[in-house]
């Protein structure tokens, strides 16, 4: 008879727990970035509706997401548990992280044995995850003399800076001015910022705090009525290279002498959540004659190709009180000059009762194959005698389109210049996708939080952000999945093209303090912030498309940073492609917009073709729609401004690159 082997009958016993404890417990960090130096608690809970594992020890690995040899293990004796209630699940200590570990994203697995037969039972890859940032000084407090000053008023302020590191930091300089970006902002926005240096050559010692009081540091500028104002103030290493942080004041009222009202309101947010904007209700501000109870329009297809056979659904009801007898329902096609090209009559003696239900039409208009523009279709209602009883009609936006289509934007709200594209292509089922270089952490950040971001609250800024976009491109019919982000730092793209060409040592960013894209569902996680790499990224993003047209911004035709090398990243990436002959000059378009603070005459070698692309009224008012979104871009005051119907463009003017493959290296410095 063979021996019974009590560890082996409760392997096999624990094998269904195995299969079932996947995915079971979730890793908690009491944190959601760390700076290096410091120590990262975790603690346990079961998933929503998983059983509880009971009697079960786990230990933990820590990886460098995207680098299965950067790896730490916790040691035997350092385990978890998972209570049933997460309530008793207490943090402990999970890494002691390295001084010079890598910032970017890191993630945890777990590992969990039977307490009594030491016999694996779980395994959960992707339990919990958190980033890694680096930062060397904190501006802790900015303190001003005083809220509300008249204009010539002197500024005094209070400063404490923190060195967050265990090493003396020498040679820094500490600037207060105008709020500004100094990574972003162009001479022009330096010198309005009226930067005043209130230390040179400063030392913190190691984890030491120092207070600095600045008298005289500015002046309250001129303004015609009471104005909300901020100011900030920006800690630069000894040569004025890198920005170690920033942090703003808190926000001040400037009015001119004796003049009190009328009283500012600063940045707001309408609305508790994404789900909550309200994009249907303000559709009474449109003229009734466009939106009338007797003819409805199906609107969901209103872009087309010339040519297309357009398919035109619409209702007729009675929405008055007494019978409509002996109707005649016809519809026109009417070219852009408001001539009419075809007629047809839909219905013919007929009768509308009051609160019967609507007819449902469906007819067809061939559009021209030569001429793109904007069309109309009128539908008319007429009695026995003639007269008129109801009338409507649905504009048609016709453009020639291309088969598939890749737009590049700098941040998460750039995409708004190609609204008539975008929905064109949903409309006719024409392949678009979305690629966003930065997450747009600097932008309103710190109005968001009401205080200077640190590098958690710019990370979970920039997430927000992205959820905007998804929003805001959901409204116009673009599903989830095709938008990509890379997750750049906002405003330094300028840094990764011109000084950090190279992966081992990529740009250090301000705000999220890392030099790998540390944000959760990116495209290619832990980018590092290098030319080399982001270029990469863009071809691996062409190559999987194959788009016909591309879309990026104008180089160097705007005002942001950021938006100038979105094209360079592109455009560079195109080059090489011919140069491997991945593709070649002819079977790509590369267009270009201005959408932020453009110039008129930029100084680049390209030439260009001007397009104008035709939209129709109720694909902009998608568009005026979506941009409500981004609440956290002032989105809730567009939303006050509304334009109704008629004040809606009609045309957008866009630029085609025709010698984006030649001309390599002009760019090559600042």
């Amino acid at each position: 008879m063979s021996r019974f082997k009590p560890a082996l009958f409760m392997g096999l016993l624990l094998l269904p727990m195995l299969a079932k404890a996947q995915g079971s417990v979730i890793a908690v960090t009491d944190g959601a970035t760390y700076n290096v130096g410091s120590e990262v608690l975790m603690r346990l809970v079961p998933s929503p509706g998983a059983p509880p594992l009971q009697d079960v020890v786990f230990t933990a690995t820590v990886r460098y997401v995207g680098d299965p040899h950067d790896v730490f293990t916790t040691p035997p004796t350092q385990t978890w548990t998972c209570p049933a209630e997460p309530a008793k699940s207490a943090y402990s200590l999970l890494w002691k992280i390295p001084t010079d570990a890598r910032t970017g994203r890191y993630a945890i697995d777990l590992l969990g044995e039977d307490r009594f037969s030491r016999q694996i039972v779980s395994k959960v890859s992707d339990a919990g995850s958190f980033a890694v940032h680096r930062k060397l000084v904190k501006i802790e407090r900015i303190s001003l003399d005083k809220t509300f000053y008249t204009t010539g008023d002197h500024v005094d302020c209070d400063i404490t800076l923190r060195n967050l590191t265990h090493q003396p930091l020498t040679g820094l300089r500490v600037e207060f001015s105008n709020r500004y970006w100094p990574w972003i902002a162009g001479p022009a926005q330096q010198a309005a910022a009226s930067i005043v240096t209130v230390k040179q050559n400063m030392t913190l010692s190691a984890g030491g705090r120092q207070e600095i009081h600045a008298s005289d540091v500015a002046v309250a500028g001129k303004v015609d009525k009471p104005t909300i104002h901020q100011y900030g103030v920006v800690v630069w290493d000894h040569d004025r290279k890198h920005v170690l942080d920033i942090a703003f004041s808190h926000l001040v009222l400037i009015r001119p002498p004796g003049v009190t009202s009328p009283k500012p309101y600063p940045l707001q947010y309408t609305y508790p959540e994404l789900s909550d904007v309200d994009t249907r209700s303000y559709r009474h501000f449109y003229p009734p004659g466009l939106d009338t109870g007797a003819i409805h329009f199906d609107k969901s297809h209103t872009m087309f190709m010339p040519g297309d056979e357009a398919a035109i659904h619409f209702s007729l009801a009675n929405p008055g009180k007494t019978p409509w007898k002996q109707l005649e329902a016809s519809a026109s096609l009417l070219d852009r000059d408001e001539k009419p090209i075809q007629k047809r009559i839909v219905a013919n003696r007929f009768d509308l009762l009051p609160g019967a239900p609507p007819h449902q039409e469906t007819l067809t208009f061939r559009l021209p194959a030569d001429q793109a523009g904007l069309y109309r279709v009128e539908v008319v209602l007429s009695d026995s005698t003639g007269n008129i009883v109801a009338e409507n009609d649905l504009e048609l936006g016709v453009n020639p389109l291309p088969k598939s289509i890749l737009i590049f934007c700098a941040h998460e709200d750039d995409e708004g210049a190609w609204a008539g594209l975008t929905r064109a292509a949903i409309e006719n089922h024409i392949p678009i996708h979305f690629v966003y270089f930065t997450g747009g952490d600097a932008g309103s950040c710190d109005l968001y939080y009401e205080h200077s971001c640190d590098a958690a609250e710019a990370l979970n800024f920039g997430a927000l952000r992205m959820d905007e976009t998804r929003a805001v491109l959901g409204h116009l019919g673009v599903p989830p999945e095709d938008i990509y982000f890379l997750g750049l730092p906002d405003g330094g793209s300028g840094e990764i093209w011109y000084h950090h060409p190279n992966p081992d040592h990529p740009y250090l960013s301000v705000l999220l303090a890392s030099d790998h894209t540390p944000y959760l569902n990116v495209f290619e996680p832990n980018l590092p912030f290098a030319r080399e790499s982001v270029v990469a990224a863009v071809k691996k993003l062409i190559k999987m498309f194959h788009p016909d047209v591309i879309v990026t911004a104008h180089p160097p035709a705007e005002g942001h940073i950021d938006h100038i090398v979105n094209n360079y990243f592109v455009v560079q990436a195109l080059q090489d492609m011919v140069s491997d002959k991945e593709l070649t000059p002819e079977s790509v378009k590369v267009y270009v917009d201005r959408v932020y603070n453009p110039k008129t005459n930029p100084p680049d070698p390209y030439h260009y073709l001007e397009h104008t692309f035709f939209v129709s009224g109720e694909v902009m008012a998608l568009h005026q729609e979506a941009g409500w979104y981004y609440q956290s871009q002032g989105g809730d005051r567009a939303l006050g401004h509304i334009r109704d119907f008629n004040q809606l463009p009609r045309r957008i003017v866009y630029r085609q690159m025709l010698d984006w493959d030649k001309h390599q290296g002009w760019n090559a410095k600042p």
